[in-house]
């Protein structure tokens, strides 16, 4: 746990926020790659992950506040602090593939072709943010004896856990989310059938997230269904249903044709013209 990287005079720069950084940076370059090497425009994507940066942003801060809003109405006085406070992975996902449909349909893109293109990458972007959320100590699991169990230091920032072995939820997701954006990759350059790709990384996150949250042990995250539920394990049944029944679709349909290459696409707008 180190969630202060230094200080220059009075401004503290946060190893979250660094890690964050480092995630999106990863993230776009990645696209940018699968973009390339797809015959899709570079452009057009390196344009259209500044948006869903933002609206994932957006998306899981909101969710955040939604699952903290019965601390907020007994504390009015911690709405700053909400604010300031952490994200909802969860309502970032939801947030970025809602805004992606409005945007193909926007610029007359195949929505399933935009979703698997960006699926592989955001999987990166969150395995490398899982890193920031163990040098912040937020998302930290139950206490455990197992040899790899990890302890949080007393830190100034009164860590809940200071002192106990528990499990060390941020690093399994991490490399959960690592073998998730492995898989999808491949799935990614092989399927010829579109949407396959995004829908299978709902619902293979949907799985790990929903067994891992029985080994977290922050009870701020939110639940439901009499406190048995995580709201996280809630939206992953929410997701993986629909998810698994139009991947079954998907599967059963044939494959689609290649994308044409650029080069392909300027021959016939040329012979348009002549």
């Amino acid at each position: 746990m180190h969630p202060i990287l230094f200080k220059l005079g009075s401004l503290t720069f946060y190893t979250y926020g660094l890690l964050m950084a480092l995630a999106f940076i990863t993230a776009y370059f990645y696209l940018l790659h699968l973009a390339k090497i797809t015959n899709q425009d570079v452009e057009f994507y390196s344009n259209f992950f500044f948006w869903i940066m933002v609206m994932g942003i957006l998306g899981a801060k909101a969710l955040y506040l939604i699952v903290d809003i019965k601390n907020l109405a007994n504390n009015v006085k911690d709405v700053v602090g909400c604010i300031r406070g952490g994200l909802v992975w969860y309502g970032g996902v939801i947030a970025v593939l809602a805004f992606a449909y409005f945007y193909a349909k926007k610029y007359r893109i195949n929505y399933a072709r935009l979703a698997d293109t960006i699926a592989s990458p955001a999987m990166v972007g969150l395995g490398i943010g899982r890193w920031g959320c163990l040098m912040a100590g937020c998302c930290y699991g139950k206490p455990t004896n197992l040899p790899w169990a990890i302890v949080y230091p007393d830190h100034p920032l009164h860590h809940p856990m200071a002192g106990i072995p528990v499990h060390p939820a941020p690093v399994y997701e991490s490399i959960a989310d690592f073998i998730i954006a492995l898989i999808s990759y491949a799935v990614f350059r092989k399927s010829k059938k579109r949407g396959i790709t995004v829908l299978l990384v709902i619902m293979l996150y949907a799985i790990v997230r929903f067994s891992i949250e029985f080994l977290r042990g922050d009870v701020e995250r939110g639940f439901v269904l009499s406190d048995k539920i995580s709201t996280s394990q809630f939206i992953s049944i929410l997701l993986f249903i629909p998810a698994l029944a139009l991947f079954i679709q998907q599967m059963l349909k044939p494959k689609e044709p290649d994308e044409p290459k650029p080069e392909e696409k300027k021959g016939k707008k040329e012979k348009r013209k002549k």
